[in-house]
């Protein structure tokens, strides 16, 4: 029963991580996969506009 609740509770966290993923960190709004940079941990971020993607590269330069 414990293996069936830790299998519910990853596939939960894993959709949540997915869903955080799809939002530009700049405005909260949907991401669009063609706009996207490399942050300082060298992790690709998508952004919702070049405006958000700016602000982003400013930051982490």
């Amino acid at each position: 029963m414990k293996t069936l609740l830790s299998i519910i509770a990853l596939s939960f966290a894993s959709a949540g991580l997915a869903a955080a993923a799809d939002k530009c960190p700049i405005s909260g709004k949907p991401a669009d996969s063609s706009i996207t940079s490399k942050g300082k941990d060298g992790k690709t971020v998508a952004f919702c506009c070049n405006n958000c993607k700016a602000k982003f590269d400013a930051k982490n330069k």
